[in-house]
């Protein structure tokens, strides 16, 4: 094995200032719940329900696990 590490970190460029970064910015920086899960790109808080082991009976989801 060689002693280089394989990976290095490097300095990003900042990204632009346009009028929808500067809406990212100030959205990811209002409080939140703790509870809540957040986006760390675009600061958005939408979730969906997802089920596993689903049924169709009569064209209807039935049972399952959240």
């Amino acid at each position: 094995m060689t002693d280089r590490p394989r990976f290095h970190v490097i300095e990003g460029t900042p990204p632009p200032a346009t009028p929808a970064e500067e809406v990212r910015k100030r959205v990811r920086k209002m409080p939140k719940p703790a509870t809540m899960i957040q986006c760390h790109r675009c600061g958005g808080r939408e979730v969906i329900e997802t089920k596993i082991g689903m049924l169709l009976k009569d064209g209807k989801p039935t049972g399952g696990t959240k």
